[in-house]
């Protein structure tokens, strides 16, 4: 996570983060949802827990593009995601 901040920093990128230890639990992450543009779900391995997935889920319903680190283990919940993209990958796309 650590080194997608550093990214988006040195691109001169605004970008929200959701991070386990917020204090405001899943109110927080989805007024952050609200506020972006884009979603980038951090999933090492492909798994979301149903946090997580319960983001996906508000993402979609609220209209934002989803964009995942890797191909998500539940389809249902993948069927909502955009694509699959690096953390390189979404730079070159939120620069656009």
């Amino acid at each position: 996570m650590e080194s997608l901040e550093n990214l988006l920093k040195d691109s001169k990128i605004d970008y929200l983060i959701s991070k386990k230890a917020n204090t405001r639990g899943i109110i927080g992450c989805l007024e952050k949802i609200d506020k972006a543009e884009v979603v980038y779900v951090v999933n090492p391995g492909g798994y979301v827990g149903k946090s997580v997935s319960v983001d996906i889920g508000y993402a979609f319903a609220k209209g934002k593009e989803i964009y995942a680190m890797h191909r998500i283990d539940d389809p249902p919940v993948m069927n909502l995601v955009k694509g699959i993209l690096s953390f390189q990958r979404l730079i070159k796309l939120l620069k656009h």
